[in-house]
């Protein structure tokens, strides 16, 4: 048993280098041995979907974190996971399900409670929108009181990227992984991108 636990561990660890250097074909391979070892991780599911998102193969990442959310049903960051790749694929009313969901795991979770605003708007609910971001910044206003950090994103995007960003793209990546960039970037946004 312990050979096996032992190459699990060096093939995930494989795989999180290559992720890191943004080599996602091979980051999927390594994932995908880990998985021929151990099938029921949904960590490891969930990683290899996000290396799947970034090949644009957004159906395997679907798959992948389906399958997270079957292994992991009482996890709301599976549903936020899983909300973020089928709001990417268009499916707006799924991607609420699940988000949904995850506030109904975790009611205190910021995040989930913003980014369902940010979908009901899409949709035209600005009111209910407006609800949620307000109801979301009153969270990270309660943490920071009681000495905690406001709430980061808990959606996939946090595990993406870790690095200051260089340019405009990673600019724009950052507005979803780094909470004060989002908090900043849904300030923008309220007062009517001024």
């Amino acid at each position: 048993m312990n050979y096996i636990m032992s190459d699990k561990d060096t093939f995930a660890e494989k795989a999180r280098k290559k992720y890191a250097d943004a080599h996602y074909k091979e980051a999927v391979y390594w994932y995908s041995r880990v998985l021929s070892l151990d099938d029921g991780d949904a960590e490891i599911f969930s990683e290899r979907g996000v290396a799947f998102y970034h090949m644009g193969e957004l159906e395997q990442a679907l798959a992948d974190h389906n399958r997270a959310k079957e292994l992991e049903p009482h996890n709301p960051y599976r549903y936020s996971s899983r909300a973020y790749i089928r709001d990417s694929m268009g499916d707006l009313e799924g991607a609420i399900e699940d988000y949904q969901q995850a506030i109904t795991l975790d009611p205190e979770d910021a995040v989930a409670h913003n980014n369902l605003g940010l979908l009901q708007e899409k949709l035209g609910y600005h009111k209910q929108a407006k609800v949620l971001f307000e109801f979301a910044d009153q969270l990270d206003k309660d943490a920071a009181k009681e000495g905690g950090m406001p709430q980061r994103p808990t959606n996939m995007q946090r595990e993406i990227d870790r690095e200051k960003p260089k340019g405009f793209w990673p600019l724009v990546k950052s507005v979803f992984t780094e909470g004060s960039t989002f908090r900043e970037f849904l300030t923008f946004i309220r007062k009517g991108f001024r």
